[in-house]
């Protein structure tokens, strides 16, 4: 018989993984309690390097251009 305790116990832990993988860049695409991470090395190869970096910076606020001394 199923736990339905433990799968709501489970399932109360969703925000801290988004919140997580949010933080990390690996969100893709996130609604309605769905999400597709990807992580970067592949982010890069699907993408493209000039979307890769416009992504990361408008969805995660995260720069991952080099910096020029």
């Amino acid at each position: 018989m199923l736990d339905i305790e433990k799968v709501k116990e489970l399932d109360s832990h969703w925000q801290e993984v988004m919140d997580l993988a949010t933080r990390y860049g690996f969100v893709r695409m996130a609604t309605g309690g769905t999400a597709i991470l990807l992580t970067h090395k592949n982010q890069l190869e699907a993408e493209g390097e000039k979307q890769y970096i416009y992504l990361q910076k408008e969805m995660h606020k995260i720069d991952v251009t080099v910096k020029e001394e």
